[in-house]
Order: C-alpha cells, then structure tokens, then sequence
C-alpha cells in the first residue's frame, strides 16, 4: 500500500539491520521521563563504518531501557556488532534522518586492543625491509667466516 506524503508530513519507515563499525565520539547515557512520569534509560552515540566505495559513514544509534546496560562500559574508539531497527525518517525539509534502535549489541575489540594489534603488526613494506637485511647480514656472516678458513 503506498500514498502521498503530504506537505509538512514526516515520513517514517523502519527495517532491520546489523552493522559493524567503531564508536565515533562520546557516548551519552541519560535518563529520560515518558509522558506518564516513569523514568527510563537511553544511550546514544554514532558508530562510523565504511561503505563498499571506503568512504566513512556515520550512523546514529540509540539503546532504551535494559538494552543499555550492554553499553554502559563501551567508549569511542571501541569496534562493536549492533542488530537494530533502522529508523529513516525525512523531515519539512526533504534531509533524511537515519537513526538504529539498537535490539542487540556486543563488543568485538575494544579501543586498546585495536591498538595494541595495530603496533605488533609490521607493514608489508616494514616485513621486506627486515627481511632484506636479515638475509644481508647472514650473507655477510658466511663470506666473513669463509675468509677466515682460508
């Protein structure tokens, strides 16, 4: 079923995803009051990805309720798997709005592992480079040592 949206209308539409990608910024843990004065968690942050073409793209995400006690302890930089329903939204405007309830998430590598993986692993440049000068130096070491039996 389809209709027209009508001027000053704002469209909705909403489907499921998962995305992976690393925590951009600050998370933000509030506490919010719904309109019968009951009090309920939220968290929001935006996870950066990249596209097929390897260009960034931000994604605003929010958790409600029990869903944010999976992210109370996660911080920027932190690579994460989130399932949720993806919210796109157009405003007065024409902008669209993207914005992903988060159902489910899980930390996949924090920021300090991501690091750490980082400085232990050589570039491919860096590994041809050692080992052109590894095999140097045993090839000097046996020219050297056949000298000296002579």
């Amino acid at each position: 079923m389809t209709r027209e949206v009508e001027e000053g209308e704002r469209l909705s539409l909403f489907s499921t995803r998962r995305k992976l990608g690393n925590i951009a910024g600050k998370l933000e843990n509030l506490e919010r009051e719904n309109a019968n004065g009951e009090k309920f968690k939220v968290s929001n942050f935006s996870l950066v990805s990249k596209d097929d073409d390897g260009n960034k793209v931000y994604t605003n995400c929010s958790a409600y309720g029990d869903k944010t006690k999976d992210l109370e302890n996660l911080k920027q930089g932190d690579f994460v798997k989130i399932f949720g329903q993806v919210k796109t939204s157009i405003d007065n405007n024409g902008k669209e709005h993207k914005n992903v309830r988060i159902l489910s998430s899980k930390l996949l590598k924090s920021k300090e592992q991501v690091k750490s993986q980082d400085k232990d692993k050589k570039s491919i440049l860096g590994q041809i480079k050692s080992f052109k000068t590894d095999d140097k130096a045993k090839s000097n070491k046996k020219d050297h040592s056949k000298g000296a039996e002579r």
